[in-house]
């Protein structure tokens, strides 16, 4: 077999390990037409390039990470682009250069968080790097993410959020703590461009993914921030399509998209003060799809602030609901009527 054929053979069998198919011998096999024997001959090395370790039990394998960490001393080291560019990029370089661009733009945009937004005197990064992905960490002790929006909004409002309506202010984009120095979209795009991304401080968790949404609650308590991106290697994702969904080339960031069971963590929003704080976030948005996914129903107080009191107030505003069940779809329809 030739190398690049071995090579493929070899991704493919660490995929089928990395998700934890109990056939990944016998897929291998069909696959690419190999012998038993051949496919462990792989298996052996993968094993000594360190990309595979033996555990035993049901699933006798499993992937093993290279892992690179350091340390920013804030104090010091003020530019997340030489940060970047010094210590994170020529780990990354192997990597098709679209995924590069991926990577340079969400993780400039979360160190430079850490320094600007959360106060902190260091901040670790934590690289992990396999054939398959790259997972990337971001840790800062600094004051904590939601404790800073909760902090802003007392400040701006008088009123004393929760930690999870602090991080729902995250979720439409657009928000920061610093206006006149930042657009609050980092956060936003970068969770776009991960096929996970998630932001834990204290006990509060912060995901647009679904998936990643059941560790809610799970773990330590972390008093400053942790940021937590992985991406396939191989994504087809693009940035500049992925900025082009939101982005207008005149009008700038006007389209988003929010995930309301995360927003709404009840899964049941039924207040006419849910709809009003859902829709002051999405305060100078020309279209917003709404993603009801993993809620049933909504209450018609909530339905008739959000679907006709605010839609005839903002015009300008389109509100694009998906994946809605039945009930959620009929108290649209009648709070529309209205």
């Amino acid at each position: 077999m030739k190398k690049s054929e071995r090579l493929l053979a070899e991704k493919y069998l660490l995929q089928r390990i990395f998700e934890e198919d109990p056939d990944f011998v016998d897929k291998t096999m069909e696959a690419f037409s190999l012998s038993r024997s051949t496919v462990y001959n792989y298996i052996n090395r993968l094993q000594d390039a360190g990309e595979l370790e033996r555990v035993g039990g049901s699933m006798p394998y499993r992937l093993l990470y290279h892992t690179t960490r350091f340390t920013i001393d804030t104090s010091k080291e003020r530019s997340e682009d030489r940060i970047y560019n010094r210590d994170i990029a020529p780990l990354l370089e192997e990597l098709p250069f679209g995924v590069q661009k991926i990577w340079r733009y969400a993780i400039t945009a979360m160190l430079n968080n850490a320094m600007e937004h959360a106060r902190a005197s260091a901040i670790v990064c934590v690289v992990n790097r396999s054939r398959l992905s790259t997972i990337v960490g971001v840790l800062d002790n600094g004051i904590g993410i939601f404790r800073r929006i909760q902090q802003e909004q007392r400040e701006a409002t008088g009123e004393l959020i929760t930690a999870a309506e602090a991080a729902s202010l995250l979720y439409a984009g657009g928000y920061t703590t610093a206006p006149e120095a930042h657009a609050g979209q980092g956060i936003f795009f970068a969770s776009r461009l991960m096929d996970h991304f998630a932001i834990r401080s204290d006990m509060q968790l912060f995901t647009p993914n679904a998936e990643d949404a059941e560790d809610e609650g799970v773990g330590e308590r972390f008093r400053g921030t942790a940021v937590q991106m992985a991406l396939s290697n191989d994504t087809t994702r693009d940035l500049g399509e992925i900025m082009a969904r939101y982005i207008d080339p005149e009008e700038g960031f006007v389209r988003t998209e929010i995930p309301m069971s995360r927003i709404f963590g009840g899964g049941y929003p039924v207040s006419r003060s849910e709809a009003r704080r859902l829709g002051e976030m999405l305060e100078g948005f020309a279209v917003a799809e709404l993603d009801f996914a993993g809620i049933e129903e909504i209450g018609p107080d909530f339905a008739h602030e959000l679907f006709s009191v605010i839609a005839r107030a903002n015009p300008e505003l389109y509100l694009k609901p998906i994946n809605t069940s039945d009930a959620v779809a009929a108290a649209i329809r009648r709070a529309e009527r209205a």
